[in-house]
């Protein structure tokens, strides 16, 4: 990660819609690691174990941009089936074990990211992780793609009270960059994360990696990925 003592904060121009930008604000799955098939494949695995029905794409989707916790018991409410948070936590811990095995072997970046990477160092502009994920997880995921050192912080949701649409993980991000909400673009790919971005104050550029281009109309920016235009094409200054 970078060291922002003796720094200052820069800023470039979105130029639509017009605002200053300080900071970008990354999501992980699906933004910068191409990690959600991963996670369904390892939800899966630790189900089959247990005999339990598969979880299929849209069930896993819907809850896309929260927590573990979230993930599990919105999956057993829809089994019928109210098992102790004891059980939860074994499913969850056996799947996060899982899950880094398979990013270690299996994980790729995004298209486009690394362009972006470079672009918002050049102008020196701070970034940060803000993911709902297991703070392990987002390291390993980072560490494996080669990515860290364009980051200055990183903010893990996994434990905090809620998950997104909760805007707490981007507001912790944007204080640790000290920079004002206001002046934060979030890159996001689930519609949880738009509105967490929203009800932050920050505006919120949409990547259709995960969700069709009609699930995340409440972007102020959409792309197909961050492959499709360059950034230096959507920022001056």
């Amino acid at each position: 990660m970078t060291n922002l003592e003796g720094t200052q904060n820069h800023s470039i121009f979105l130029m639509e819609p017009k605002r200053e930008i300080k900071a970008i604000l990354f999501d992980m799955d699906g933004v910068l690691a191409d990690s959600i098939p991963l996670h369904i494949k390892a939800w899966n695995s630790v189900l089959g174990d247990s005999n339990m029905p598969a979880l299929d794409q849209p069930t896993y989707l819907s809850s896309l941009g929260r927590t573990n916790l979230d993930v599990i018991t919105k999956y057993l409410d829809l089994q019928h089936r109210p098992l102790p948070l004891s059980f939860r936590k074994d499913i969850i811990d056996r799947k996060e074990q899982l899950i880094r095995e398979l990013i270690k072997d299996q994980i790729r970046v995004t298209p486009g990211v690394f362009d972006w990477l470079e672009f918002f160092k050049e102008k020196r502009i701070h970034c940060s992780v803000a993911s709902s994920g297991e703070m392990a997880n987002i390291t390993l995921v980072l560490e494996t793609l080669h990515i860290s050192d364009y980051f200055a912080s990183i903010i893990s949701g996994a434990h905090l009270p809620a998950g997104k649409p909760d805007p707490m993980v981007f507001t912790l991000a944007a204080a640790s960059l000290g920079v004002k909400p206001e002046s934060c673009l979030v890159i996001e790919d689930a519609p949880a994360g738009i509105q967490a971005a929203k009800s932050a104050g920050m505006l919120c550029c949409a990547l259709a990696t995960t969700f069709s281009s009609v699930e995340l109309q409440q972007a102020d920016l959409l792309l197909e990925n961050l492959a499709s235009v360059h950034p230096g094409a959507l920022f001056s200054g």
